[in-house]
């Protein structure tokens, strides 16, 4: 699932390079690839924290804070190494962008948290939404664990706080007041209003951990569901209906990536000859961070190319990436990742 997300990100992207000689590329609508990340990344942390809860019984601040040390060797290393290489090719003016007095916020995640300051680096929203949803849920779940009584089972303090963050953010998108025209930026790229996405993730990782069961018997009529919800959604006529984009339709989205889960899930092993998917999923968080900037600096020089070459340096496009993209996890991403095992062995298995 994380290498299907990150290569359709990648041809949404993309499709620039091909807009006179294939203009209607993608031809087929697709799913939106970060909507899978997200609900992956809320079941993968979910299972993980449930199964802490369950061996401890417990989840405290020491708890937290190892969780928020793993997540964030794994996470800050790129995103900063991102942050300074969008600022200094902007300088010199290599791509688009602005520097200004709120680029502080980028340094902090509240570029994109209740407000969104779309200025760089335009990619770091997504990555917002999950540094605040691995702040928040670990935190808000030590919290219910702390003031409920002794007597509630973990398992109903964690779907007590799974449901918070299912249904806060759709309260929050229905009442807001301010009505934005521009749903993309003032809907889909805030933390505030988009941490329920995640939270159908984490509602994956309770029934397989609770309800297994069900969880194996439905997993067939599920993802029929899913499926055909999706298919609804990516041919969805948004501008018809500005409210129910506003409000229900990112619900609606996690719900039905949600229903393809249990099925995928029981595909433990690729058995393409040189896992080709695996790869594409280690090296998934760079491609994420290279392909903006890579396809900003090359983007003029497909302007002056001819449109029966397209193709050709289309490819040269995904070549580049893949090889910028594997250089950046082996010597960057991977010591981070490694380091963070050694300083932190036996504590989390985390993926």
């Amino acid at each position: 699932m994380r290498s299907t997300a990150i290569l359709l990100v990648v041809i949404s992207h993309s499709g620039v390079f091909l807009k006179l000689s294939h203009p209607d590329f993608p031809f087929i609508p697709t799913p939106d690839g970060v909507d899978l990340f997200f609900v992956l990344s809320g079941f993968l942390i979910g299972s993980i924290l449930i199964k802490k809860t369950e061996e401890d019984q417990n989840f405290n601040l020491s708890m937290v804070l190892q969780f928020l040390k793993r997540r964030w060797f794994r996470t800050l290393p790129n995103y900063f190494l991102f942050l300074f290489i969008n600022i200094l090719l902007i300088y010199l003016g290599l791509i688009h962008g602005e520097l200004n007095k709120y680029l502080c916020t980028y340094f902090v995640f509240f570029q994109y948290f209740f407000k969104p300051y779309d200025f760089l680096f335009w990619e770091s929203w997504s990555l917002c939404v999950e540094e605040w949803f691995y702040v928040l849920f670990p935190f808000c779940l030590m919290i219910v664990f702390k003031l409920v009584s002794k007597k509630i089972t973990p398992q109903r303090n964690i779907l007590f706080t799974i449901l918070l963050f299912v249904l806060l953010p759709l309260l929050y998108r229905i009442f807001n007041p301010s009505l934005h025209d521009d749903v993309d930026l003032w809907y889909r790229k805030l933390a505030l209003t988009r941490l329920d996405t995640i939270g159908f993730g984490l509602l994956g990782a309770y029934f397989y951990a609770y309800h297994r069961i069900y969880w194996e018997k439905l997993k067939t009529p599920l993802f029929v569901l899913g499926a055909c919800f999706i298919l609804y959604l990516i041919n969805f006529n948004l501008g018809a209906s500005p409210v129910f984009y506003r409000t229900f339709y990112f619900s609606v989205t996690g719900l039905s990536i949600l229903f393809l889960l249990p099925l995928l899930n029981s595909f433990k092993t690729e058995t393409i000859p040189f896992k080709p998917f695996q790869f594409i999923s280690k090296i998934s968080y760079s491609m994420y961070l290279v392909n903006i900037p890579l396809i900003q600096l090359t983007e003029s020089l497909w302007n002056e190319k001819q449109q029966e070459r397209e193709v050709f340096y289309y490819i040269i496009f995904w070549l580049v990436l893949i090889l910028i993209s594997f250089l950046v996890y082996r010597f960057f991403e991977k010591p981070f990742t490694d380091l963070r095992d050694k300083k932190t062995k036996n504590k989390f298995i985390e993926y």
